[in-house]
């Protein structure tokens, strides 16, 4: 594909998301100008740059459907709920042409005829709307007796600088009625001698005639608004003006026109701006090039971490002015570097919405679907991982969470259900949660459903929170009834599976009659963290500094303690304590003349790990860890020292997890 295909494709897929966002919103809170306007601008500008690409099936579609959201816009149809499904179902049929047209694909058969089906509904709508208020009279500016228009069109400086085609767009213009003349205008053109060929010096002059409005030619030229001077006016007013010999100095001059405020590929016209003097205000770059980019920078931070063990070993006061000046500004690199992959959940929170209206159609349920915190930043590559999962819980709330309306008005509820789908900053990690008030989940049933399928022992006695947890175990279901949404005993399991191997840990609370919500913890970034190092035994041992609540030094009487219960007092608080020594076998350090306690923190739980040698604050570059050791408990990868020696690095969530923390 083509890098020119590339942007017409991403900014399609914006311009669909914004129109599915519109219906979705509509739906939910009913019509008004800005959601119309929305939809109809969005299939105006695909089939604008459709036709700069000659898509002939997209632009033939899109023309249509477009036609039929101008006459929703005039208030000659009315957008009620069954035309808002039909739209949304032009939407999905839109991107199927897409994905036909940048991949150069034949169109499949049955989209054909999707086609034609779709045609044939927007043509019944258009000739005979089965609800049809009032029409709305258009503001007078768009009022006109005219379909006779002069246009006055100058090019910038810079403008052979953007790569645009001129052609293309007069050649779309000419779709829209008939070009009668063009006349370029030469009295800016310079001598010979004088001509620079990256600038251009013409102008035209264009009579145009067609039945569209002055707003909608000036959409014609939106892709390069920045980049021409545009005056547009009607030329058979001018001419009535001049029959009833009004005097020049009464006439009022053409007024320049600014562009309407809709959306553009602005993107397409950055990624085609070649010299220097065209400043962009933002660059889309190939995921796998920051990727690289993320790769060396990891590679430098252990490369740095080897020349100050040098400048440490050697006491060069000069030198180690310059590594600490070094560092810091590696330290900003790999910040910015890293803020280019965080990117705010909301854009793809905001796809879900689509699904939740789905299923709640299909199963005839009402849903409130709200989002929060659609501004939190995540790893771009945690944020793809992550949305399967999301997506299957969302589907199980609908499906299994929320009860018919029936049920609900039985029960002295709204008719509505709500779903909430947040998400939040949390000590160095990021939380993500879906909460429904539907009927939640009863801890005998999972207990009786986890012993009859002999998940566990029938003399087993568990916590709330261990019971909650079984649902998450393969095969286990509480569904009453299959659907063909959720319900089968495939799932969960494999969202707990997917999220542990983003590191990150899934819990659920519930009560019966008033809902239930799962809480998902994941790390902001899977590729360099700001580390807390020290050392147990003869090895070393890294902790997400995030994690790193205070360090405190195992005294005499902590000793006695832990014989006892393997508790430690911190002021008044007894917290679980882990011999990280005991635990790994390690062998006892010698030169370790004292112990430490790091007391360590996730979500609202804490607890301590017995240490010997701590060295603090370190820049950790997180390597996978090999196969021989993908299992070993608590960890989940290592980094590279100054020194080349090896840091293993914990898995905290884990250790909480198998310790039975909570």
């Amino acid at each position: 594909m083509s890098e020119e295909l590339e942007y017409f494709n991403e900014d399609a897929q914006e311009q669909l998301q914004m129109m599915e966002s519109a219906l979705l919103d509509a739906m939910e809170k009913g019509v008004n100008s800005e959601y119309i306007g929305t939809i109809f601008r969005a299939m105006h500008t695909i089939k604008g740059v459709a036709g700069m690409f000659s898509f002939e099936d997209i632009i033939s579609f899109t023309h249509i459907a477009e036609n039929l959201m101008d006459a929703v816009r005039n208030g000659k149809i009315a957008l009620n709920e069954d035309l808002l499904m039909l739209l949304l179902e032009c939407k999905d049929h839109v991107g199927e042409l897409v994905h036909c047209a940048v991949e150069s694909i034949a169109i499949p058969q049955n989209t054909l005829e999707k086609d034609k089906l779709l045609k044939l509904t927007i043509k019944e709508y258009l000739e005979s709307p089965a609800d049809k208020p009032k029409a709305l009279q258009k503001p007078e500016e768009e009022v006109s007796n005219s379909n006779l228009w002069h246009i006055s069109l100058y090019l910038k400086e810079h403008f052979f600088e953007t790569g645009m085609d001129l052609l293309s767009i007069l050649a779309y213009l000419q779709r829209l009625g008939t070009l009668h003349s063009i006349s370029p205008v030469l009295d800016k053109l310079p001598g010979l001698e004088l001509i620079d060929p990256h600038k251009p010096y013409l102008g035209f002059e264009i009579e145009f005639e067609g039945e569209i409005t002055k707003e909608e030619i000036v959409e014609v030229f939106e892709f390069v608004e920045d980049d021409i001077t545009l005056d547009v006016f009607s030329a058979t007013k001018a001419q009535d003006m001049e029959a009833e010999e009004i005097k020049p100095q009464e006439q009022e001059p053409p007024i320049q026109i600014k562009p309407t405020e809709i959306q553009t590929i602005q993107a397409k016209k950055e990624s085609l701006v070649k010299q220097a003097g065209n400043v962009s205000q933002s660059l889309r770059v190939d995921s796998s090039k920051i990727d690289t980019l993320i790769d060396t920078i990891s590679e430098m931070v252990i490369a740095n971490a080897r020349i100050n063990r040098y400048v440490e070993k050697y006491a060069d006061a000069d030198l180690e002015e310059v590594c600490i000046e070094l560092g810091t500004l590696l330290e900003e690199l790999r910040n910015n570097v890293m803020n280019i992959r965080m990117v705010a959940v909301g854009e793809s929170f905001e796809k879900f919405r689509r699904v939740v209206n789905d299923v709640a159609r299909k199963l005839n349920k009402k849903i409130n679907f709200t989002i929060q915190g659609g501004d939190t930043e995540l790893d771009k590559t945690v944020i793809e991982k992550i949305a399967d999962p999301l997506l299957h819980m969302l589907r199980n709330s609908v499906d299994h969470g929320i009860e018919t309306t029936q049920e609900r008005l039985e029960k002295g509820k709204s008719e509505y259900g709500n779903v909430e789908l947040r998400a939040y900053p949390e000590s160095g990690a990021i939380v993500i949660e879906i909460e429904d008030d539907g009927k939640g989940l009863a801890l005998d049933a999972i207990i009786s459903k986890a012993r009859a399928k002999g998940i566990i022992d029938e003399s087993e006695e568990l916590s709330d929170a261990e019971a909650y947890k079984l649902i998450f175990e393969p095969g286990f279901s509480t569904a009453a009834v299959i659907s063909d949404i959720s319900g089968r005993g495939v799932g969960m399991d494999v969202v707990k599976k997917n999220i542990e191997a983003l590191k990150g840990e899934i819990e659920l609370q519930s009560k019966v009659g008033k809902g239930s919500c799962f809480t998902i913890r994941l790390p902001l970034t899977l590729a360099i963290i700001e580390g807390f190092l020290f050392q147990v035994g003869h090895t070393n041992y890294i902790i997400p500094l995030d994690m790193v609540s205070e360090v405190i030094e195992f005294t005499a009487k902590h000793r006695v303690n832990m014989r006892e219960n393997n508790l430690f007092d911190l002021r008044g608080t007894l917290l679980p304590l882990l011999d990280i020594r005991n635990y790994y076998n390690e062998l006892p350090c010698k030169m370790c003349e004292r112990q430490n306690i790091i007391v360590v923190k996730y979500g609202r739980n804490k607890m301590g790990l017995l240490v010997d040698e701590l060295f603090g604050e370190y820049q950790t570059v997180i390597k996978p860890l090999g196969r021989l050791f993908q299992n070993a408990p608590g960890l989940y990868g290592a980094s590279i020292l100054g020194s080349g020696e090896i840091a293993l690095i914990f898995d905290i969530p884990a250790l909480f997890e198998m310790l039975k923390i909570n």
